[in-house]
């Protein structure tokens, strides 16, 4: 019978480059799709189809797509077998047997075999299980900051930290296409199974259970029918395991998470290996680590950078020790820190260090060696980072890896892990987005202040809003208040104010409206900016306003730390983040850090910090609920991500 692949626009299709046709396998692989394109109208097995080459690969697309998600989804024997191989992964991960742990990856087959999953399957499994976990109203809010385990292949790891962050927006099966094309089939798969059991350890942490109980709960294998022989066939390959990628995917830092000679899990190895090693060997490395360091002309520039930049301090302080520290550990993992990808490298080995201090701290009380030289280490590294800032020829090459830096600590510190996890996991929809915001006093508060404003408004010598206009302007926002010449004072829930910055929402909306460009300042009057148009309808689109509403939330946090007295900065900044975690998620915050405030500013934040949450209940971003706080699904996001701003640290 002629088919498609007989008829001379396929060999026209096929001469052009445009396509190819393997005999053999793509037979196979064209005999699989067939049903999958003939739904998307192409019938390849028709003489007469007519359809043209942009139909057939727009179907083909589809087919692909189809046919992908299928192969990921396992059901009935296969899916119990596949549910079996994270079982087996996540428990011996969990008791620290790598080794099987390796095993059960290496045992899976590239096509379905009658008594074992093939790998699309078992990534399949284990991506819808990560959906639903993370997704979960019970399970969902236990699982905020969940760190990548440590694993000998980088990009696996990678793509788990990748998988992770997806997962709290329930969106690791919708990305499965984007994964596989970015990543291959191997790291996807090991990614998924290391997601899997980073999730296990948690829960069962959580929930005060062993990981084998909690596999058990929510992985149970009853109900599934045994598999049966002769279900499956010889077939080709169709999803390629990539084992010989896999020898090549990772550059040296990754061949040694920890530097042996710092006592890390390469040398917990090798001293298993040899018990009777001469300790004096390792002394000998790391003399010749510290040799080469001493030598490296970007080492003794950084440290004259370091003398310049802190001249209060002398060359036997501790930013100089962390500076030898860090480089001592790019020098052992071979991370090149001399180019911006370097730090990808760096950042994998350090936050090793990290995961070591997380298990170390779970097994005795106190701070670990592990995590005192993760943070010692990410300390250094913003200094460094700092420094090529300053002297780079081109310094904006070295912004992402300063981002990558940043977005390292938060992963590993508990309140912006958990702050982070906030954000990823309350992501709304793009139809969500798309939604007009309604019912919200900022919203329309914008609205009416443009009208108010009309092409043009004066305003005082300092930008802001008339005191004759005070009322006029703080009533757009549903506040009264009342503009006064001497006495200010609140009475009878009016604001006398002397000027528009001792009306709080008033001033904080003024500033946020002007950098969102809704509104402009020219000497002393105000237009409406490039943004005002769709803030004038009064129907504003959740894409559009939710930002401008969380520069709001954060400006008005930022004033409560302004009011503490005192020049510090961190205290009064992480005190506000912990109490908005616990106000997102309740049950699972992490614990409140020991802060050293002192009785009088404690007091006078604690004051200050409920008069704000008043202040945003009464604007309806948050709920009260007799004496707790929560916070409307749509608002957690930027509520999240204005508590990560304020502990970045204080605005330059």
């Amino acid at each position: 019978m002629s088919t498609f692949f007989d008829g001379p626009e396929f060999h026209g299709m096929a001469a052009g480059g445009k396509i190819s046709h393997n005999p053999g396998m793509g037979d196979g692989m064209m005999r699989e799709l067939a049903p999958f394109l003939k739904a998307e109208g192409i019938d390849v097995d028709d003489p007469n189809a007519d359809f043209t080459e942009a139909e057939f690969h727009a179907a083909m697309e589809k087919a692909q797509e189809e046919y992908n998600r299928r192969l990921f989804t396992p059901v009935g024997a296969h899916r119990g077998l596949a549910l079996g191989k994270l079982r087996s992964f996540s428990v011996a991960f969990a008791e620290g047997d790598i080794k099987t742990a390796e095993a059960v990856v290496a045992s899976l087959p590239s096509d379905p075999q009658d008594f074992n999953p093939s790998v699309a399957q078992v990534t399949g499994a284990a991506m819808d299980l990560l959906d639903e976990w993370f997704t979960d109203d019970v399970h969902g809010p236990k699982l905020g900051g969940v760190m990548a385990p440590k694993w000998s292949a980088k990009k696996s790891r990678a793509v788990a930290r990748d998988i992770l962050a997806l997962a709290h927006k329930g969106r690791v099966v919708d990305s499965l296409d984007r994964l596989i094309a970015s990543n291959s089939g191997r790291p996807v798969l090991e990614g998924s199974m290391l997601a899997v059991a980073a999730a296990v350890a948690r829960l069962a942490k959580r929930n005060k259970v062993s990981e084998q109980q909690f596999v058990d709960e929510l992985m149970p294998l009853d109900g599934y029918p045994e598999p049966v022989a002769g279900t499956y066939g010889s077939t080709d390959r169709v999803f390629q395991d990539d084992q010989d990628d896999q020898d090549v995917q990772d550059g040296p830092a990754a061949e040694q998470d920890l530097p042996e000679w710092l006592g890390g899990s390469s040398a917990e190895a090798s001293a298993q290996a040899n018990p009777h090693a001469d300790p004096q060997s390792v002394d000998e490395r790391m003399d010749a680590v510290e040799k080469t360091v001493y030598e490296m002309p970007l080492y003794q520039r950084f440290r004259d950078w370091l003398a310049e930049t802190y001249d209060d301090v002398d060359e036997d302080s501790e930013v100089f020790d962390i500076a030898h520290l860090l480089f001592c550990i790019a020098v052992s993992s071979r991370a090149d820190i001399d180019e911006p990808e370097g730090i990808d490298d760096l950042l994998d080995v350090l936050e090793s260090f990290a995961v070591d201090g997380q298990e170390e701290a779970e097994k005795t009380d106190g701070e670990s060696p592990s995590t005192v030289i993760f943070l010692d280490s990410l300390e250094a590294l913003d200094n460094y980072l700092r420094f090529r800032m300053d002297t780079d020829e081109n310094p904006e090459r070295w912004n992402a890896a300063r981002a990558r830096a940043e977005a390292a600590s938060m992963r590993t510190d508990p309140l912006p892990s958990a702050l982070m996890a906030a954000v990823e996991a309350n992501a709304l929809s793009e139809e969500q987005l798309a939604q007009p915001l309604s019912d919200n006093r900022l919203v329309s508060g914008v609205a009416g202040i443009l009208e108010w404003i009309g092409d043009s408004r004066p305003l005082t010598g300092t930008g802001r809003v008339k005191r004759a206009d005070i009322a006029e302007a703080a009533e757009k926002f549903g506040i009264d208040a009342v503009g006064v010449a001497s006495n200010a004072r609140y009475e009878d829930g009016v604001n006398y104010a002397r000027s528009a910055d001792e009306v709080p929402v008033l001033e904080a909306m003024w500033a946020v409206m002007q950098s969102a460009e809704i509104t402009e300042i020219t000497g002393t009057k105000v237009r409406p900016g490039s943004a005002a148009d769709e803030w004038k309808k009064g129907e504003v689109s959740a894409d559009t306003a939710l930002p401008v509403i969380g520069a709001f939330i954060y400006e008005r946090l930022l004033d409560v730390i302004n009011l503490v007295p005192g020049e510090d900065y961190g205290a009064p900044a992480i005190t506000i983040a912990q109490r908005l975690i616990e106000i997102l998620t309740p049950d699972s915050a992490p614990e409140r850090p020991d802060l050293d405030l002192g009785e009088v500013r404690a007091e006078r934040l604690s004051t200050l910090l409920e008069d704000e949450l008043q202040e945003l209940t009464e604007l309806g971003l948050l709920t009260a609920g007799g004496d707790t706080l929560s916070v409307e699904p749509v608002y957690k996001r930027i509520v999240a991500g204005a508590a990560l701003m304020l502990l970045s640290g204080p605005r330059e």
